[in-house]
């Protein structure tokens, strides 16, 4: 079955000690003829009862004939026929526990209250069972999210060997470079100059183009964003954002310049380096 013993205890328990405070703190029967005493041992019978009854219907019956219950229907709700039978055994329980032990004459108003008191538990556990299946639902959609993050960064992880190539406007110059060796693309002008790493020393190369037509050649690739209208940086080589007197700046990996970082783009390049 879906739900533990000891989860299942433990929701009975709790209705029990609910059934008994509101039994003895409401008084929906007469308890004038008891003694205080009396009347707290009196009132601890219904809870019992509950509790009783609680385990007899929603433990043992699914154990002995689980083949009745579908799974499905302990996700969100407590079965509607153990909810019915625990409701028909505890009032009828609750009405001879009365009258025999308690001395009071059954009348129709009483039996009103007492189906009242009854129906506790079953508004009790359909609140419980709503709130475990959201928390099961949150668990499940923490769990996609995490394996959703894990491809992510598997899928970002092999895009770092990954050519890329650049290509000029005019498709006439074109440059042809790994991933994660990719440093920084600087807007100068009509051109663009790309800084990168070739046997662990940077080189520059400039190419005709637009900072625009390059950002759209690398939107694949989720390693680089744009922190200034001129720049466009690979956040595998970002060491951390810093702040001077005229901004937010980037100190990156392999270069001495520091890379602007306009209010624009502040709080996107701010969560991925966060994230990193």
């Amino acid at each position: 079955m879906m739900y533990s013993f000891k989860n299942e205890l433990g929701r009975l328990f709790f209705i029990c000690i609910g059934v008994f405070l509101f039994t003895l703190f409401f008084q929906p029967f007469p308890l004038d003829m008891l003694d205080y005493d009396s009347r707290l041992l009196f009132v601890t019978g219904f809870g019992g009862i509950t509790f009783l009854f609680g385990c007899i219907v929603f433990i043992l019956i699914p154990f002995l004939i689980p083949q009745w219950f579908k799974i499905s229907e302990w996700e969100s709700d407590p079965p509607y026929i153990l909810s019915a039978l625990l409701l028909i055994l505890t009032a009828t329980a609750f009405a001879f526990y009365i009258r025999y032990v308690g001395k009071v004459s059954v009348s129709l108003y009483i039996m009103f209250k007492i189906v009242l008191v009854c129906l506790i538990p079953i508004f009790i556990l359909v609140i419980l069972y709503k709130n475990k299946s959201l928390e099961l639902v949150i668990d499940i959609l923490k769990e996609q999210n995490k394996n959703y993050l894990s491809r992510i960064r598997e899928d970002e992880e092999l895009k770092e060997d990954e050519k890329i190539e650049i290509s000029s406007d005019n498709k006439s110059g074109k440059l042809i470079l790994i991933n994660k060796n990719i440093i920084s693309i600087k807007s100068a002008d009509n051109y663009i100059e790309i800084f990168y790493l070739e046997n662990d020393l940077v080189e520059k190369k400039l190419i005709r183009s637009t900072l625009k037509n390059i950002e759209s050649q690398l939107k694949d690739h989720r390693n680089f964003i744009r922190c200034h209208r001129t720049r466009i940086v690979n956040i595998l080589h970002i060491n951390k954002i810093a702040r001077n007197y005229s901004g937010y700046f980037l100190k990156m990996r392999h270069l001495d310049e520091e890379i602007p970082v306009s209010r624009q783009y502040f709080s996107q390049v701010k969560e991925v380096i966060s994230t990193q």
